[in-house]
């Protein structure tokens, strides 16, 4: 297929690029609602606890990127916050620039939200599915219900 480098016609996706400890990763942006500096809904979860069984907790999020539920088909539009640190950009990169995880890589992910990844600066972007992320996995059920006792 020939390269056309004056066709405008490229297929781009719009990125979300943030930071889990020590790697960069990226939602496509459709699934980002808002990005706010606190958590402001019931449900939250810190991104590195959610990624990485046993993370490093020294780091808290320095901000909160708020997610459409995915697990609850169309009640009322629940939404939750996923807990990120360092530089939040949206980049729109080449379609054919993501990459799908090779075999080897996809039998040991660390997270079935882990689906591809793609280089942004000459630096490696783990891609996730928002949709497989899960944030009751990170966190004690009692933080999500209200309790009646005190």
């Amino acid at each position: 297929m020939p390269l056309h480098h004056g066709h405008h016609e490229q297929a781009q996706v719009a990125l979300v690029l943030f930071c889990v400890g020590p790697y960069r990763a990226a939602l496509e942006a459709c699934h980002v609602l808002a990005m706010t500096d606190h958590p402001t809904t019931l449900r939250t979860a810190n991104a590195q606890t959610l990624l990485f069984e046993g993370g490093d907790h020294d780091s808290p999020p320095s901000r909160w990127l708020t997610l459409r539920d995915t697990q609850t088909t169309s009640d009322h539009q629940h939404i939750w916050q996923l807990g990120v640190s360092g530089d939040i950009t949206l980049q729109q990169l080449p379609a054919n620039t993501l990459y799908p995880l090779p075999k080897l890589l996809l039998s040991r992910r660390f997270s079935t939200a882990l689906c591809g990844l793609t280089f942004d600066q000459q630096q490696l972007v783990l891609l996730l599915d928002a949709r497989q992320l899960n944030p009751s996995l990170s966190q004690d059920p009692a933080i999500i219900q209200p309790t009646t006792n005190s």
